[in-house]
């Protein structure tokens, strides 16, 4: 038998899934498609204070996604809490979110970029009535952030698990340069940063003589009842080593920064900003080893499925022969199409099992009327009625052997015509 019989014979059994495979295929390139191929040229980044650590570390951002002709468009804020509400109200495309800081859905993270530690300095002149436990804390005056910042959520987390009652102390309004300033000219008891350390505006308070970065005691009991808070090693010699500061090592309170992005952001986006943050931050600093960020630990938020494939497995091998936004696009289909390779693949290993049950079937269903004719014969004796039956084998006959299959299944339907054979035989014999 020809070839191509054989193949027509069963081409309709693979007709129903390559027609799914292809209208699945169609409607997530059509959606590919519709969300534009070259990415944004505008990329709105909550960054929170002008000058800040988080501003300082965002115009890092800026200036390495300026290379690829990406205008990242710092927004200044008040800090973590607000940079969560411009991303919640779609004011922003990204921002810098520090541990502890919820949002609310259709954000998700690019991963965890730095750990802050939250750096309390007290006056060195009322060091002595300035206690290590929080939870002793009483009519001190805090420079604890302004409302709406990292700053002042860090502190209302530390006071919190110390147990200490809320108005026991004044929270002053006061964050960066001018919690700084309160610290310095008396204003304020305490002042609390959440802040790298290499943020500008702590270099007046780590070098006056006045004030000291305060050691908390029982600090691993109050990691424990802050969310996401990790202990932080600070080394001696951390801000200067000339002369050292601090003088001896520290173990402070820490949260772990996130990089956040609406879900929706265009892939070439976001594989950019995976990019800078590599670039920023892979090297460590004096508190983090090299290699540690960016990690998706630490992050407790829906994490980008195309960001947490680049921060684990680095860049495509494609990125040497194409454009980064062109790798982008191919990375995500590629993403989209795995749930759909997989639901597709029972189905295609079904497929042989029942390509053979259907060739089979195609000679197998004249067995029924075959079995009726042989049971009829066997009940008549009519000449007549007998000579009709083989008359209808003759016929079961010629359609079995007209059947056009695939030369490995011929052998059902000689096995067929010889039952059929075998029968008539029997019938002829009884007419005769």
């Amino acid at each position: 038998m020809p070839i191509e019989n054989a193949v027509v014979s069963g081409e309709w059994m693979f007709r129903i899934p390559a027609a799914i495979l292809a209208v699945v295929l169609a409607a997530v390139a059509l959606w590919w498609l519709s969300r534009g191929i070259l990415p944004p040229q505008t990329v709105r980044f909550a960054a929170g204070i002008e000058n800040g650590g988080y501003w300082h570390i965002a115009q890092q951002y800026h200036d390495i996604l300026a290379r690829d002709g990406i205008d990242l468009k710092l927004i200044p804020t008040a800090g973590s809490v607000e940079n969560a509400r411009l991303m919640n109200e779609g004011k922003a495309d990204a921002a810098l979110l520090q541990g502890g800081v919820s949002v609310g859905d259709g954000v998700e993270t690019l991963g965890a970029v730095f750990t802050e530690p939250l750096l309390i300095f007290a006056r060195q002149s009322g060091a002595a009535s300035v206690s290590r436990n929080p939870a002793m804390w009483s009519g001190l005056r805090i420079a604890a952030g302004v409302p709406g910042s990292g700053t002042r959520a860090a502190a209302d987390a530390l006071l919190k698990a110390a147990g200490v009652a809320a108005g026991a102390n004044t929270l002053l309004p006061l964050d960066g340069a001018a919690a700084v300033a309160g610290l310095t000219n008396g204003q304020a008891d305490i002042a609390l940063f959440m802040a790298p350390l290499s943020a500008p505006y702590l270099s007046p308070i780590v070098s006056d003589q006045d004030t000291r970065l305060l050691q908390l005691a029982h600090i691993v009991a109050l990691s424990r009842r802050i969310p996401q808070s990790v202990i932080v090693n600070v080394p001696s010699g951390a801000f200067s080593l000339n002369p050292p500061l601090p003088a001896k090592k520290r173990q402070l309170l820490g949260l772990v920064a996130r990089i956040v992005a609406q879900s929706d952001l265009h892939p070439a986006i976001v594989d950019r900003l995976v990019n800078a943050a590599q670039l920023v931050h892979q090297h460590g600093d004096v508190i983090t080893p090299a290699g540690q960020f960016p990690t998706m630990a630490h992050t407790s938020l829906p994490q980008n499925a195309y960001a947490r494939d680049l921060i684990a497995d680095g860049p495509s091998a494609l990125s040497a022969f194409l454009p980064y936004w062109v790798v982008a696009q191919i990375s995500r289909f590629a993403i989209l199409l795995l749930p759909v390779v997989f639901l597709l693949l029972p189905l295609l290993r079904a497929l042989p099992g029942l390509y053979q049950w259907s060739i089979r079937n195609r000679v197998f269903r004249h067995y029924a009327r075959i079995r009726e004719i042989d049971e009829a014969a066997a009940e008549t004796t009519d000449p007549e009625e007998l000579r009709n039956l083989a008359s209808e084998l003759s016929d079961l006959d010629r359609e079995i052997a007209a059947l056009k299959l695939p030369l490995p299944y011929r052998g059902y339907a000689y096995n067929a015509r010889l039952h059929i054979d075998l029968l008539r035989k029997r019938i002829a014999g009884r007419v005769g």
